[in-house]
């Protein structure tokens, strides 16, 4: 390991190091203009052979899966006084490392894009279609093609996936929860990072190219995971998610049920063209580059938000019965 204490630590906390990692890796040794670096991996299987890259990179064991727990033991390992967090399936832009330490010059956490790569399979870009869209997608900032840069007010507008936080920040906030498990512990820490008076932005310039969960299948389960356990949060950590945005979207899909429920076809079919018509407007910028995902965006959103409706509620229930039960 190099004596040279590192200004950035690169933190990956890995499932598939024999995967998508080395390619993770290689997009990091092709960083322009970056200041000196590290990586930490934590993970229950160590890396292959580092592939002659310039950088200085260790290993820490990790059995468990819990993804809090890993990033926490990277972040005790490193040296940088910058946390950079990236996720084993992404692949950083060639200034993704210099981007961010410039946006740390004006703020203690900082977030940015996630977008599937250009060449990534069909399956793949429906599923980032359905997350990118404005409004009626995922609902997260770093998700969009065109986010707008600018401070943050909402602790799920940017994720682990690609965020850089001042070392003395992230000791501030001590680590992630681990307390949380899969899912939730990114939006938990900017929560926490916003309630102590921390500037957290989001910078449009700090990109990564991250693979998305291949339509329908995969991305339905991993999709179903995050709102139960969003549901679950809602209720047993108040204030971490908007309720004003979950009020809104359960009360269409009640009002959807119901009005499908009173009349029928005559409320159905009429309804059905009218969503088909909005998810095809909405999601235009996305598919007039890709015009081969157009056939599938009504039925494909159709199940994506039936399955953020179904997981909510299941959370939702989850939550109560937890709080009943204390």
């Amino acid at each position: 390991m190099s004596s040279v204490a590192p200004v950035v630590s690169v933190l990956i906390a890995s499932d598939r190091v024999h995967g998508s990692l080395p390619d993770c890796l290689s997009s990091l040794e092709r960083q322009q203009r970056a200041p000196a670096f590290e990586v930490v991996i934590a993970s229950s299987s160590p890396p292959g052979p580092d592939a002659g890259f310039s950088f200085p990179r260790e290993w820490i064991r990790a059995e468990t899966r819990n993804p809090a727990t890993r990033r926490n033991l990277a972040a005790a390992r490193a040296r940088g006084s910058v946390l950079a967090f990236i996720d084993d399936d992404a692949q950083a832009e060639t200034d993704w490392l210099e981007a961010g330490v410039q946006a740390l010059e004006t703020a203690e956490l900082v977030g940015g894009p996630d977008v599937a790569p250009s060449e990534a399979p069909y399956l793949e870009r429906i599923s980032d279609l359905l997350l990118a869209t404005r409004r009626i997608g995922s609902g997260i900032p770093a998700h969009e093609r065109a986010a707008a840069g600018g401070p943050v007010r909402s602790p799920h507008d940017i994720a682990l996936c690609n965020m850089f936080v001042r070392r003395d920040a992230f000791a501030a906030l001590e680590g992630l929860d681990e307390s949380l498990g899969y899912v939730g512990e990114d939006t938990d820490f900017v929560h926490r990072a916003l309630a102590l008076g921390l500037r957290v932005r989001l910078d449009p310039a700090v990109r990564v190219r991250h693979r998305r969960r291949a339509f329908p299948a995969r991305y339905l389960a991993q999709r179903w995971r995050y709102r139960v356990k969003t549901g679950r949060l809602f209720v047993e950590r108040p204030g971490l998610y908007s309720g004003r945005r979950i009020a809104a979207f359960l009360s269409a899909g009640f009002l959807a049920t119901a009005g499908t429920v009173a009349f029928g076809l005559p409320f159905l079919a009429p309804a059905a063209l009218l969503y088909a018509l909005a998810t095809w407007t909405l999601s235009f910028p996305i598919w007039r580059r890709d015009p081969v995902l157009f056939p599938a965006i009504p039925f494909a959103f159709a199940l994506h938000h039936l399955t953020y409706f179904a997981g909510l509620l299941a959370g939702i229930a989850r939550g109560l019965l937890a709080v009943a039960a204390r």
